[in-house]
């Protein structure tokens, strides 16, 4: 067995003598560059070097290990190779290992280094540094500090407060300072009285108010979020970081205020209730306004359980991420979120293929009020809503700060990953142009804690960074900050389960599928409207131009003609599509782990997408052999997340619990191909909610193959249909559906 307890003693060892060695060469930087410590370091390096390895905690071995790097170099010179020294684990908490230094080296000092001598009339006053010293010789009259040879003068004028300073901190003076010090008393000393140390609330900053002192400084500066004020001259703290606050300000003797201790009590339990509330599935509100009626098959609407707790928490946090796994219903949340809180007009920031899923969703649970969708041709224009793309979101920065929004919600929000973008400048402009009492949303299903800096952007439009110690301080503690020697990496993840819980007690909403499989139904069906690109739209309108005219020529036409001229719309519409497909499909890899099954139509799209995700496929044109392997490399191998089937080929007979997700990039003609389809995935040995999505492309027939089916649905009992009855049924339906459009 590994014997823990002698490694740590090992590396402490090679780190004492590796501090050792710059000690002894130290000069603090005055007459020599690289050479020793340099100025911020001599302290704490000099102070190391005397204390025993074996008496160093595991945070002065870990501080003195990122110390060390810097001097690696100078360290070669000695003949001490820092490559070499195992890094120490770092502690869970840091703590303030400077400070454990120097009381360490202080006591191991003692009184020795404290004396007082006498040059002409002025008394020379020497000792290592002591916080409690440094703040009582300022207090004698007509003192100060020499850099240069690091020690006070004072008058012999003052004599009687340095005889007082003197007794009180058992300094030793030489014969000729004792001589004159002798003849005073320490009770004739008029000294002014230390400026008080005191922690005050000012809104919800926690305020330190102190004279400078070094070590006390450090200390102030490893809370989260600390800030100094150049003006006022004070120190001030987030109240999120109270506990931290209070830490410090106890050990150094601070004058707390009561209404900190009442603030940082109340935010306590405002945190506690928040993380309880990140998770919760059910609460009770209710939101007026919203829809309660589906407008395509008029079945009841309402918030689920679940929901209602996601939109209680952005009422109350007001700036947060919605990040609910895929399905669980994050554009209702926060619909209703700013429906709530009356929050008009809204702007909604999304990727150009969920635009027109936006003003689909708009319509359905705010009925009555207004949308607009902008682009590049049309601009901005009043609206309750105005949805608009990442893409364009620069270019109409202008226009739309002039809006004066009351609320923000930023889709897919990782999309505001990279601070430098255009896009994530802009959003936090616009962001912060939100008033303190409008809502900020971030909807997104990847939470990205496995590189956590991908958050910080996004943190900041929430304006929510300061509430985890600021930028710096999230990427140190949060990102596994290491240097290099040329610059820090935070490309790494640390303390994961700490930065889980600060998110949830502060701005951070998340359930998963599995979290409220009970409120579920046991499939569902979403649809995902999307755009075309321009030139896929330009074909698919020609030609739909075409059949439109033929349609309304007033002859008779064979149902074979009409079946053939609706199908290639229907293909030019899948091909179309298929871009957006593989947006929606990463998307859905990047925010859970689970697998996927999708089904099209035609060969090109099946085609298309299975070369795209790792080939499996189920297709005619494939071997029944082929087939099966592909299904049993999908049900068993653990990597292999997409399979991609044909309708006609893969909607029967098969098997594919390994996912509980579906998604139709074409449909069908009937309810049972759709139906049956699903049920590759509902069916025995499946636990989980199965989720079935519909890509609809906007402006083209798929928006009315799916509401006839979804009629269908409702008045026949699809699995007892015939196909060709139904299919002859929805086709016909269609077909008088388009010649409307002529007339």
């Amino acid at each position: 067995m590994t014997d823990t307890t002698a490694i740590k003693d090992t590396t402490a060892t090679l780190l004492h003598h590796a501090a050792l060695q710059l000690s002894a060469h130290c000069d603090g930087a005055i007459s020599e560059d690289g050479v020793g410590f340099n100025g911020s370091d001599t302290k704490f390096g000099n102070r190391v070097a005397i204390i025993p390895a074996e008496d160093w905690t595991d945070a002065m071995a870990w501080e003195v290990h990122q110390m060390l790097l810097k001097y690696k170099r100078q360290l070669a010179w000695y003949g001490v190779d820092y490559d070499a020294i195992p890094e120490p684990p770092r502690p869970m908490s840091l703590g303030d290992p400077r400070g454990e230094a120097r009381q360490k080296a202080r006591s191991i000092e003692g009184v020795s280094t404290r004396k007082i001598s006498l040059s002409n009339d002025t008394f020379i006053v020497r000792f290592d540094y002591d916080a409690r010293c440094v703040s009582q010789v300022r207090m004698i009259p007509d003192a100060y500090w020499s850099g240069a040879h690091k020690v006070w003068y004072v008058p012999t004028t003052s004599a009687a407060a340095v005889r007082a300073f003197a007794d009180s901190n058992l300094f030793v003076p030489t014969v000729e300072a004792a001589m004159i010090l002798n003849g005073v008393k320490a009770e004739e000393a008029v000294m002014p009285e230390p400026k008080k140390r005191v922690l005050t609330l000012e809104g919800r900053k926690i305020v330190f108010s102190f004279e400078y002192d070094a070590d006390l400084v450090y200390s102030v500066k490893a809370i989260p979020g600390r800030q100094w004020d150049s003006k006022a001259k004070t120190w001030s703290a987030p109240l999120t970081s109270g506990w931290d606050a209070i830490g410090v300000a106890r050990a150094w003797d601070f004058e707390i205020s009561p209404e900190v201790e009442a603030a940082i009590d109340g935010d306590v339990y405002e945190q506690q209730h928040r993380e309880q509330l990140s998770g919760a599935h059910d609460y009770e509100i209710d939101i007026e306004g919203l829809g309660t009626v589906h407008p395509v098959t008029g079945d009841a609407i309402e918030l689920r359980p679940f929901q209602k707790a996601g939109v209680a928490y952005a009422l109350e946090t007001k700036r947060c991420f919605i990040a609910d796994e895929m399905g669980l219903g994050k554009t209702v949340q926060s619909l209703a979120a700013i429906q709530g809180a009356n929050a008009y007009p809204m702007l909604v920031v999304c990727p150009a293929s969920l635009k027109m899923n936006w003003e689909r969703e708009v319509r359905m649970w705010l009925p009555g009020k207004t949308v607009h969708i902008v682009d590049n041709k049309v601009g901005v224009k009043n609206a309750d809503v105005v949805v608009i793309n990442y893409d364009i979101l620069a270019k109409q920065k202008v226009p739309l700060k002039g809006m004066r929004f009351q609320s923000l919600v930023f889709d897919e929000s990782h999309y505001a990953k990279t601070s430098s973008a255009q896009r994530t400048k802009a959003l936090k402009e616009i962001a912060a142009s939100i008033p303190a009492e409008g809502l900020v949303l971030a909807l997104t299903g990847t939470p990205v804690l496995n590189r956590p800096i991908e958050l910080v952007s996004q943190l900041e439009i929430l304006d929510r960074i300061d509430d985890f110690g600021g930028s710096w301080n999230f990427r140190k503690k949060y990102c596994d900050a290491k240097h290099n020697g040329y610059g820090w990496d935070f490309k790494g993840c640390s303390n994961a389960d700490e930065l889980n819980e600060l998110l949830r007690r502060t701005c951070y909403v998340r359930r998963q599928k599995a979290d409220v499989l009970t409120e579920l139904p046991a499939k569902g069906r979403y649809t995902a409207e999307v755009e075309m690109g321009h030139a896929a739209m330009a074909a698919y309108r020609a030609v739909e131009n075409d059949t439109l005219v033929w349609l309304a020529d007033g002859q008779r036409h064979e149902q074979a003609d009409v079946l053939s001229k609706i199908t290639t719309l229907k293909r030019l519409a899948g091909e179309g599509k298929v871009e957006a497909a593989i947006e929606w499909i990463d998307s859905f890899l990047d925010s859970t782990d689970r697998k996927l099954v999708v089904f099209a139509h035609h060969i090109s799209v099946v085609d298309a997408l299975a070369a795209k995700y790792g080939g499996l496929r189920v297709a005619g044109k494939d071997s029944s052999e082929a087939r099966q392997a592909a299904v049993d490399t999908f049900q068993s191998d653990p990597d292999a997340r997409v399979i991609v089937l044909n309708m006609k080929a893969g909607g029967v007979g098969l098997t594919l619990t390994a996912a509980s997700d579906v998604l139709f990039v074409e449909q069908g003609w009937t309810p049972a191909e759709h139906d049956q389809a699903e049920d590759r995935c509902h069916r025995i040995g499946q636990e989980e909610h199965v989720s079935a999505w519909y890509l609809l492309a906007e402006g083209t027939i798929d928006d009315d193959i799916y509401a006839l089916i979804a009629k269908k649905r409702l008045v026949v009992d699809a699995v007892t249909d015939g196909d060709d009855e139904a299919q002859d049924s929805v086709l016909n339906d269609l077909v008088a559906t388009l010649i409307k459009r002529t007339k």
